[in-house]
């Protein structure tokens, strides 16, 4: 396994609606990089590696460290495969897109809360890794953690937990090591070379993903809050709320700007979708730069009409619950 390549991973972050899945799609253009699957829950978002590592390394606590397992293999299994295990409820969703004209996750939405017991996802990576790699690395990975699986279980406060996942304590550089070696396992399966990942909450990680991967590059992309916030609303993933999508908008914004400032200057480097939309060589080459690699990123994946550029600058419902502290921001990265 060619180690070096895969220790030098490319991470990209944002807001969600900001250009993320297409900068992933730009960067895994490129020859030097591969993609195998957009957004990799199992890295920074909740019961993932990151508290993976907290919890493991942590408290000396039983059940904490149960818990911290079971729920990172659970949610390996929520995001193994697409859609919902039974083929049924599936057909059903291909019935409600061809009939009603519905997108995919419009359908998935009506089915699963027709079938709110039902399992499935709208989001998979394990398809992209391909299947039998993919449960290998999470079995081998929850083999390293546990000592012991009791398929008894116990029975606590939360009742009967079982199986029961028994591990010992490791201090926060094993479990970084542990983390480390199942994501170049994964990702090194399919292909040697850097890979690239563009899970949106990246941003609010780059910390973490700093320690894990010393000689990472984090891409921030940023787009108008106002913009995003009309995205965010119309999505069946968020309420439509304009005053609760302004919050949560603004504090990952804050937040992501705080961390990526802890960082490196060559380490980190932020991207305005509207310049990547109206400025592509450019910002193209500002990537290549930054990333060490000739510009021969696919250009033709940029597509302005897609963008909505500015569409909600002036939505005055929009205007009315931005914060001064967002307001503040936008003056910061050229949206005032």
């Amino acid at each position: 396994m060619n180690q070096n390549q895969l220790m030098l991973p490319v991470f990209v972050g944002g807001t969600g609606r900001s250009g993320t899945s297409l900068m992933g799609d730009l960067i895994g253009s490129h020859p030097a990089f591969h993609l195998p699957a957009h957004e990799n829950k199992l890295i920074s978002e909740r019961a993932g590696l990151r508290d993976l590592v907290r919890d493991l390394s942590g408290i000396p606590d039983l059940l904490r460290r149960h818990f911290a397992v079971l729920h990172f293999y659970a949610r390996a299994q929520k995001v193994r495969q697409f859609a919902f295990r039974e083929e049924a409820l599936n057909d059903q969703v291909r019935t409600r897109m061809n009939l009603h004209g519905q997108p995919f996750q419009e359908a998935f939405e009506y089915i699963q809360r027709q079938n709110p017991q039902a399992n499935g996802s709208i989001h998979a990576i394990g398809q992209g890794f391909g299947i039998a790699n993919f449960d290998k690395c999470v079995n081998e990975l929850v083999k390293k953690l546990a000592v012991h699986i009791d398929q008894n279980g116990i029975v606590d406060t939360d009742g009967l937990l079982r199986p029961f996942f028994v591990t010992r304590q490791f201090d926060r550089a094993e479990m970084l090591v542990i983390a480390r070696d199942f994501l170049c396992d994964l990702y090194g399966a399919k292909s040697q070379l850097r890979w690239v990942d563009d899970t949106p909450s990246n941003s609010l990680a780059v910390d973490f993903l700093a320690e894990l991967f010393p000689d990472m590059r984090f891409v921030n992309m940023i787009r108008s809050p106002t913009d995003t916030i009309s995205s965010y609303v119309k999505q069946v993933w968020f309420p439509s709320d304009v005053k609760l999508a302004e919050q949560y908008i603004s504090s990952n914004l804050l937040a992501a700007e705080k961390l990526t400032g802890t960082l490196p200057a060559h380490q980190t480097l932020t991207l305005r979708m509207e310049d990547l939309v109206e400025q592509p060589e450019k910002t193209l080459e500002m990537l290549a730069e930054f990333l060490d690699v000739p510009n021969e990123f696919n250009q033709k994946l940029v597509k302005s009409d897609a963008a909505h550029i500015g569409r909600s600058k002036n939505d005055p419902e929009i205007q009315a619950v931005l914060s001064e502290d967002l307001k503040a921001w936008m003056a910061r990265h050229g949206y005032a």
